[in-house]
């Protein structure tokens, strides 16, 4: 990838943030002159390049007039709200980051199974938006492992993503370590089992019975 394609992608999360602000609904002409903000930053050149890059995406549509862009449905879904596919292989593992370790070996173990699994530290791009890409995901996996250990409860981001996996009606598997199953508030009923410091081994079996 050319230089100037790498610069490109910090430009567009700035052109996203600033849609984002402006709340612009799709069909709402976006002026050129909302992005001259973000010229501080980079140069007009670069901006410029990369609105022709959306545009040629077809995420926006530049007016006859040359007044501004128009924001597509497709600009919308795949760019500012990204779906993604329902994956039935999909699984998402949510973990406090100080358990990653863990979580990368379960991740691993799981993949030797045949199924897809996401995980933050591993499958986000550091040029990505990452409330973003876990949201996308989250939407996309068919099942939610929830990492339940001490270092996981009261965190607002594990919290937030157990929430979101119960109001998407995803499969839950709550895994607590050293907790107590109840503790996981309302995915508590969702097919809990709780495990002891060190019992990685089972872990690893009971989540694989568990998606055979």
């Amino acid at each position: 990838m050319k230089l100037k394609e790498r610069r490109m992608f910090p430009v567009i999360n700035k052109i996203r943030d600033s849609l984002m602000e402006s709340e612009k609904d799709i069909g709402v002409l976006v002026d050129v002159y909302q992005f001259t903000e973000i010229e501080k930053t980079f140069s007009k050149e670069e901006v410029e390049f990369a609105l022709r890059y959306l545009n040629g995406k077809g995420y926006f549509v530049l007016r006859v007039d040359r007044a501004g862009y128009v924001l597509t449905s497709k600009g919308y879904d795949e760019w500012l709200f990204p779906e993604g596919e329902n994956n039935s292989k999909g699984i998402f593992i949510s973990y406090a980051v100080k358990d990653a370790s863990l979580a990368g070996k379960l991740k691993n173990e799981l993949e030797k199974e045949g199924l897809n699994v996401f995980l933050a530290h591993e499958d986000i791009e550091p040029t990505e938006k990452w409330r973003d890409k876990i949201i996308a995901d989250l939407k996309s996996s068919h099942t939610f492992i929830a990492l339940r250990t001490k270092n996981y409860l009261g965190r607002p981001y594990t919290e937030q993503e157990c929430g979101f996996a119960l109001a998407l009606n995803k499969r839950i598997l709550t895994i607590s370590i050293d907790t107590n199953v109840e503790d996981m508030g309302f995915c508590s009923e969702f097919q809990g089992e709780r495990f002891e410091i060190g019992q990685e081994l089972e872990i690893f079996e009971f989540c694989k019975k568990q998606l055979s």
